[in-house]
């Protein structure tokens, strides 16, 4: 028996099983395409890389992608090489993908996290034609087996009129049983009240009619560097566990902690990493994807129980999860994106919310998806939903960028992704500003004390003092605004590289 042989169960299915390249024969041009998956691993690549083959030899076929997370580059990058993306609708994951938006070549509607599914149900894109679905196998019933990634695909599946199912072949069976697929019920609440709670099927559920073909793909993850954690993001990560240990000794937070949800990027990782030399134990997370160092949190028997919706691994890490699957399935559950970032969950279970942000101003608002306010880096994708619903919603963000060339706080962030309403705690690698309990004058004057570089410190204190005399109740104006920008660009500070 052939390993594809194994993975489908249901032997109909077999009779389904094409080459890609014929596969891709199926997509018409201006088909809304769903699709799920991060910009690591858990996406359909064999499929989108013939269909992007094809978009080149033909010419004339564009299609609007769907997916709630950012994808990688044999999905986007191949499409936007070969001229066929028309619309992506959700985040962006690569970089010529963030490049054709910004060029106006490609037009991008952000989704916000898990609210996009629902969105969809509402009709606002319109109905879904295609849904190209990742999984490990196909169940007896004809049900799929997850890959590693939940994200949106119980939702495609159920929405679009034909599947497309690519069996990732170098992904093990023994995945199976690490999923908890469960579809919100209208009026009924989610059950979950501890993040190792199972609610719902280890399989996606499917018509088995809308399934037009099967593929089989050995496509390999490429290789992906590990983050290298600057001395910045360190200190930053230091000043956030002092925060905690902080909140607990004045009983504001519990042990253990109540779960958390940490950011991608640097800083997440840098967090990560001083949580498993923090005494904070046993440690449990309801979040979005798990990196790298979850294993090594859970390695270090430092972890309760993990909850996301998907794996974003380097081959590094992903070899290791692979080596002793078994260990890590005991403490990891992945979900759809509407569960792992439902509201309702994320305020019942008290959620810690650490997210990364681009910029800050002193108001406290945050800038996480655009530079200079109009070119889209990825999208807010999950922050919108933790920043909004945790109990309690933290930022880090270094002070400044450009190696120092532009202070990261502002007197007036020139995107808003999460208002001042959204934002508790702004941490830098010069300190937190607790912004809980303080009027807008008082927040102005936290974060300048506490997070800006001192180079930027006197000329955002500056600021205020001008402002005072003409603002009301918040410390803003235009006008100084935007002449605190022009005296840091006169002094080189805010000079383009």
């Amino acid at each position: 028996m052939s390993e594809l042989e194994k993975r489908i169960r249901k032997r109909e299915f077999l009779e389904k099983v094409v080459p890609a390249k014929e596969a891709s024969l199926f997509f018409k041009n201006g088909m809304l395409v769903a699709t799920s998956g991060n910009p690591l691993m858990g996406y359909p690549k064999a499929t989108f890389l013939a269909l992007a083959d094809r978009m080149k030899r033909e010419g004339g076929i564009k299609i609007d992608l769907l997916s709630a997370g950012p994808l990688g580059p044999e999905v986007e990058e191949a499409l936007v090489q070969s001229k066929g993306i028309r619309t992506r609708i959700g985040a962006i994951g690569s970089e010529l993908l963030r490049d054709a938006v910004n060029r106006g070549e490609v037009r991008f509607v952000e989704g916000k996290g898990g609210q996009l599914p629902a969105q969809v149900r509402q009709g606002r894109f319109g109905k879904i034609d295609l849904a190209v679905i990742e999984a490990i196998g196909i169940t007896e019933e004809g049900n799929l087996i997850p890959s590693t990634a939940v994200y949106d695909t119980p939702e495609w599946v159920e929405l679009a009129s034909s599947i497309i199912v690519e069996i990732n072949l170098l992904r093990p069976l023994e995945m199976e049983g690490m999923h908890d697929v469960y579809l919100k019920n209208p009026g009924h609440p989610i059950p979950i009240m501890n993040p190792l709670d199972r609610i719902g099927t280890s399989f996606i559920p499917v018509d088995p009619e809308k399934i037009r073909f099967v593929v089989a793909s050995s496509v390999p993850d490429r290789e992906t560097p590990e983050i290298s954690i600057d001395m910045l993001s360190k200190r930053s990560a230091k000043e956030l566990i002092k925060f905690l240990g902080k909140e607990i000794r004045e009983g504001n937070l519990s042990i253990p902690l109540p779960p958390l949800e940490v950011g991608i990027g640097e800083i997440g990782s840098a967090i990560l990493i001083e949580l498993g030399e923090s005494d904070f134990s046993p440690l449990f997370f309801y979040m979005p994807a798990i990196t790298d160092p979850i294993l090594d949190l859970i390695d270090a028997s430092k972890v309760g129980g993990v909850s996301a919706m998907a794996l974003r691994f380097t081959l590094k890490a992903w070899t290791r999860f692979q080596s002793t699957l078994e260990k890590y399935k005991k403490l990891i559950v992945l979900r759809p994106v509407s569960i792992s970032n439902a509201s309702e969950v994320i305020q019942r279970l008290g959620v810690v919310s650490i997210n990364v942000g681009l910029e800050a101003d002193l108001q406290g608002q945050v800038n996480s998806s655009h530079l200079m306010g109009s070119k889209i880096w990825t999208g807010i994708a999950g922050s919108y939903d933790f920043s909004r619903n945790g109990a309690l919603s933290i930022f880090a963000i270094p002070s400044t960028a450009k190696r120092g060339k532009i202070s990261s706080i502002v007197p007036l962030v020139s995107h808003v992704d999460h208002t001042e309403h959204e934002v508790d705690i702004i941490v830098t690698e010069q300190g937190v500003a607790d912004l809980r309990g303080l009027d807008p004058w008082e927040k102005a004057q936290r974060i300048i004390e506490n997070c800006v570089h001192p180079d930027y410190r006197d000329p955002l204190k500056d600021y205020l003092r001008k402002v005072k005399k003409e603002s009301g109740h918040i410390p803003f104006s235009f006008e100084e605004a935007f002449s605190f920008y022009k005296r840091l660009r006169e002094k080189g500070s805010m000079k383009e590289e």
